[in-house]
């Protein structure tokens, strides 16, 4: 289902007049479901969740830097190029009250009829432009490798790509 979500989110959002939307994309601290970049250089960060224990284990991930995405996106000063400028989660119908979620996140619900409905809209995490030479970079190369190489090769380059960096 959360591929499902995927695709009528980044339907949705090119209607919407996004233009750079990219599935699974590898970000500095974390990944993300769906990534958007506005013409404004903001980085919009979708998260899909299809359960509630997903959603719930969520709050105690830990992510690179030793905190889960909550406390780095609620205290990102001094992070602000690592995190997105807007955070959205994106569910089934009523999985997600918008009670649940931080107070910076949105909110979208994916219905029955294939839609995208908006809930809450999400509150600006940050001012600092995302650096859109390296985003639209990386969108085009995970996507091309994808395409081309396909997922296995990606992961494949990905793990020598940490090695080499681990060693220096």
């Amino acid at each position: 289902m959360t591929k499902e979500i995927q695709l009528a989110l980044c339907k949705y959002l090119s209607k919407k007049g996004h233009e750079h939307i990219c599935e699974n994309f590898g970000h500095l601290i974390c990944e993300m479901d769906v990534a958007s970049l506005s013409k404004s250089d903001m980085l919009l960060e979708f998260e899909v969740k299809i359960s509630r224990s997903d959603f719930l284990a969520d709050k105690n991930k830990r992510k690179k830097y030793g905190l889960s995405k909550f406390e780095m996106y609620s205290k990102c000063f001094g992070h602000e190029a690592k995190c997105p400028n807007y955070f959205y989660y994106v569910c089934p119908d009523k999985l997600i009250s918008k009670d649940e979620i931080p107070l910076f996140a949105g909110l979208f619900y994916y219905n029955s009829d294939n839609e995208i409905i908006v809930i809450k809209n999400a509150q600006r995490i940050h001012k600092v432009p995302a650096n859109r030479i390296k985003v639209l970079n990386k969108m085009l190369r995970m996507v091309s490798q994808r395409k081309y190489l396909g997922g296995t090769m990606m992961t494949y380059k990905n793990s020598l790509i940490k090695e080499r960096y681990k060693t220096h």
